[in-house]
């Protein structure tokens, strides 16, 4: 893998992996959902630069998450996914049983989310690697209708907007370097 960062919070680093032409999310720690909330609106902004159709997410470094992280996921951030672009998910999950409990209770309950678990990264990157998106071909950039890009930029602005009105005045900001995006 050949990563540049691309944004990084107190519980999420996003890179764009060049190599493979996706999006790697690293995710570590205890994920509260204030905390996961700021990680996502971060990850919601990478997607308005551009489509990534393949996601390899990485939560072998998570130490501890609560259900209502799962909940939150499963009603206002996943089910965007689709207009961001994403066709293929290989979601590494934790080696705590309640941390893969969790994983496969949220791709259960959203059976269209093509999300494929694996118990190590090494096998995640060997299947996403396999996996033919329908918006590339080799490792031309996928491209989206202004109409797409347009509803995809009113629901960020949404999710900020949730995200800032839920947040304690305390709330760690979310640290940006610019990157390929």
């Amino acid at each position: 893998m050949q990563l540049h960062l691309l944004s990084k919070t107190p519980c999420l680093s996003i890179y764009y992996d060049s190599k493979n032409n996706w999006l790697f999310l690293d995710w570590e720690g205890e994920l509260t959902l204030p905390a996961v909330q700021v990680a996502c609106v971060e990850l919601a902004r990478c997607f308005l630069h551009r489509p990534y159709p393949r996601v390899l997410n990485n939560n072998t470094q998570v130490t501890g998450v609560s259900w209502s992280v799962a909940t939150w996921l499963v009603r206002e951030f996943l089910p965007h996914l689709p207009l961001a672009g994403v066709e293929q998910v290989a979601w590494v999950s934790s080696a705590s049983l309640l941390g893969r409990n969790m994983v496969q209770t949220v791709v259960n309950w959203l059976p269209w989310l093509s999300a494929t678990l694996f118990d190590d990264l090494e096998a995640a990157v060997h299947w996403l690697r396999q996996v033919q998106t329908s918006g590339t071909t080799g490792f031309l950039l996928p491209q989206r209708l202004p109409a797409t890009q347009a509803k995809l930029a009113q629901t960020v602005q949404e999710l900020q907007r949730k995200v800032a009105a839920a947040a304690p005045p305390h709330q760690p900001v979310a640290r940006r370097w610019s990157g390929l995006a």
